[in-house]
């Protein structure tokens, strides 16, 4: 099962990947509408704007691990379920393609930031529990740490 700084790998590779996804795409953003953000507005973009929707899968994800983390236990069968989580939102294989599918991967295949980023993430992945391969069951697996999550929450 995964040790304790396995969930801290985890939550650093996957705040980089976010931090370099919101700073690219906070640029086009910029370039789109030539305005220069300050750190308010971004965050008003970043929790209310269209444009930058398509990162609040990656940013749900985050505090559900993070809730998780807090409270689960090395050996909890949960770390398979997150496992399951992370590679499933960052997954190409969506059929259809999600929203933060479509707007992941030409990130990852047009910019070197992205591609390291998402490198690191799927680094430390490697070293957890592997999930079942199939759709379903990926889905039923993040269904299960969102759950847990929520459930945890509560108690704190």
């Amino acid at each position: 099962m995964a040790e304790a700084v396995d969930w801290q790998r985890l939550a650093n590779a996957l705040r980089e990947l976010h931090r370099t996804l919101v700073d690219t795409t906070r640029h086009e953003y910029e370039l789109a509408h030539l305005v220069d953000l300050g750190p308010g507005e971004l965050l008003q973009l970043l929790t209310a704007n269209p444009e930058f929707e398509w990162l609040r899968g990656l940013s749900e994800l985050m505090v559900d691990l993070d809730l998780v983390r807090d409270f689960a236990a090395a050996d909890d069968d949960i770390t398979t379920a997150v496992r399951a989580a992370v590679e499933h939102l960052l997954s190409n294989a969506q059929s259809p393609a999600g929203l933060f599918a479509e707007r992941y991967w030409p990130y990852v295949h047009k910019d070197p930031r992205v591609a390291m980023a998402h490198g690191a993430v799927k680094q430390v992945l490697a070293a957890w529990p592997p999930p079942q391969a199939d759709t379903s069951t990926l889905l039923q697996e993040r269904h299960r740490l969102a759950e847990k999550a929520r459930h945890l929450a509560k108690r704190k």
